[in-house]
């Protein structure tokens, strides 16, 4: 009868492993913010959670990989739209996006965002920026990040404790 239930037991804790490998794999990839990643919201050395697979959506943060590189940050645009930055200030679509969320530095005497023109965002593919605008390693610098460089949208944060629980985003979702 021991012998039954030893060898129940080691079943059902590999099972259990391979579920938790398999999540790993195919569903969560952990990240561990670096000092390039941090913005406002996401903190140097903060664990997150990106969930791979997970439809994005305006200002969402998510990571994603070009040439090796793990990267960090938020949705801007999509397939479709146009993107106009000018004096600071966000249209997409021939309309103006608040951007409250971004932190200005007060003697920060020229623009926060250089001026851009995309006509149309490519199919398949994403503008996406950094909050801290004066790091220029996003689609400035690297381009429109396709679909499959995209790893997953960062949705919850696991240390530091204090803050254990989904990542704010600073945005309002009517």
């Amino acid at each position: 009868m021991a012998k039954r239930d030893f060898i129940h037991r080691i079943i059902m804790i590999s099972l259990l492993t391979l579920g938790i490998i398999a999540l790993r794999i195919w569903v969560f990839e952990p990240v561990t913010i670096t000092k390039q990643m941090a913005n406002p919201y996401l903190k140097e050395n903060d664990l997150v959670i990106a969930v791979k697979g997970k439809e994005v959506e305006y200002g969402d943060f998510v990571l994603y990989q070009v040439d090796g590189t793990e990267y960090v940050g938020r949705i801007i645009a999509m397939e479709g739209d146009s993107v106009t930055y000018m004096d600071d200030v966000l249209y997409r679509n021939n309309e103006i996006i608040d951007e409250s969320y971004l932190s200005k530095s007060p003697n920060h005497q020229e623009y926060y965002t250089e001026d851009v023109i995309i006509p149309k965002v490519e199919k398949m593919n994403y503008w996406i920026l950094n909050d801290i605008r004066t790091n220029r390693e996003d689609s400035r610098t690297l381009g429109l990040i396709a679909t499959d460089q995209i790893i997953g949208r960062l949705t919850f944060r696991v240390s530091p404790i204090s803050e254990f629980g989904f990542i704010d985003i600073g945005l309002t979702h009517e």
